[in-house]
This record gives C-alpha cells, sequence and structure tokens, in this order.
C-alpha cells in the first residue's frame, strides 16, 4: 500500500512540476489535501529555521542529511490550526540510503515561531504528518505515518504536540490531509 502511495504522489507531483494538471482521485483528495498555505517561506525564514535545527546550507540550499549525503529540504506553510498559529513544515528525505537514514518515508519536523525564535513543536518519521479533523487546545491533532495501518496520535497542548495515547486506524483517516513529504 505505501509503495502505490508513493507511486501516486511521485506521479501526481511530477505531473504539477509539469504545469499538467490530472483529475484527482478519491485516494488524492484523502492524501494531497491542501495542507499548503498560500504564501511562501521567505529567505530569511528559511535561514532561521535551518539554524534552528542545526543545518548548514550549501550553496545550493542542500543541507547533509542523517547518512551524510546532501539532499534539498523541502519547507512548507502548514495549516494545523489556528491554536498553534504560522507553522512551517521541515521535510527532510535522502538519496540512495533514505531506508537506512529514515526507514519508510522523510524526516518531518513542523517549526513555530515564538517570541522571535523558531522551535521545534512536532516531529514525525517515517511518513510525515496526518494532520485530522479531530482538534485540542485549537490545534489539528496529528497521527505520524502512512497509509496502511493504524498510527499514533499527537495532540496539541497549547505549546507543542504531546502524545495523545491513542491510535487512528488507516480506514478512520476520512477527511485527513498529508504533509506533503
Amino acid at each position: 500500500m505505501r509503495l502505490v502511495h508513493a507511486i501516486s504522489a511521485s506521479l501526481f507531483f511530477a505531473l504539477a512540476a509539469c504545469g499538467q494538471a490530472t483529475a484527482p482521485t478519491e485516494a488524492d483528495a484523502q492524501t494531497t489535501g491542501a495542507v499548503a498555505q498560500s504564501g511562501g517561506i521567505t529567505a530569511a525564514e528559511r535561514t532561521a529555521i535551518l539554524a534552528a535545527l542545526n543545518f548548514r546550507a550549501n550553496a545550493s540550499g542542500q543541507v547533509q542529511n542523517a547518512c551524510e549525503e546532501m539532499v534539498t529540504p523541502q519547507l512548507s506553510v502548514a495549516d494545523v490550526g489556528s491554536g498553534p498559529g504560522r507553522v512551517v513544515a521541515f521535510t527532510i528525505g535522502g538519496g540512495p540510503n533514505q531506508l537506512t537514514c529514515y526507514g519508510d518515508g522523510s524526516l518531518t519536523i513542523l517549526m513555530r515561531q515564538t517570541n522571535g525564535a523558531w522551535g521545534e513543536i512536532w516531529q514525525g518519521q517515517p511518513g510525515g504528518a496526518i494532520v485530522l479533523s479531530t482538534q485540542h487546545n485549537n490545534g489539528n491533532d496529528i497521527a505520524t505515518g502512512g497509509p496502511g495501518f493504524s498510527f499514533p496520535v499527537s495532540q496539541w497542548n497549547g505549546t507543542t504536540y504531546v502524545d495523545a495515547n491513542r491510535t487512528v486506524a488507516d480506514s478512520a483517516l476520512g477527511d485527513a490531509r498529508f504533509i506533503p513529504n
């Protein structure tokens, strides 16, 4: 199931990058929901987030991942509710050694600026973040993983995401949205 999801997502993004649109399927609507908001990440925000995560970008914007490969991290604004406010999703994968670095997926870290400094409020791997429709303290609950299993859930406590001591099954994802990974 993960392979099918990965292939579908790759094809979707490849066609989108070429400027071609495809009609979304029901599965696409479930897994590629509008998590990224309009309005991008500024160069200053990117630099500050990389510094907060102890990454140093080279002239091409690449950073060294856990397997010591140079890769380009993805940063996007993520809508996880009004409680957390403006959140940036930092996603880093791997090259040929991704499976030994991050398992079956990427590392996703949600960052939030508080009192002028960027800090981590959630981290998940592999598979990234699944934004659920349920909320706590005006922040959407987040499950860790990808299609095919039952996933641990984190909830917003007003400052950060904490373990909710529950899981959600793949069959119950319904209108959940995946933060791109």
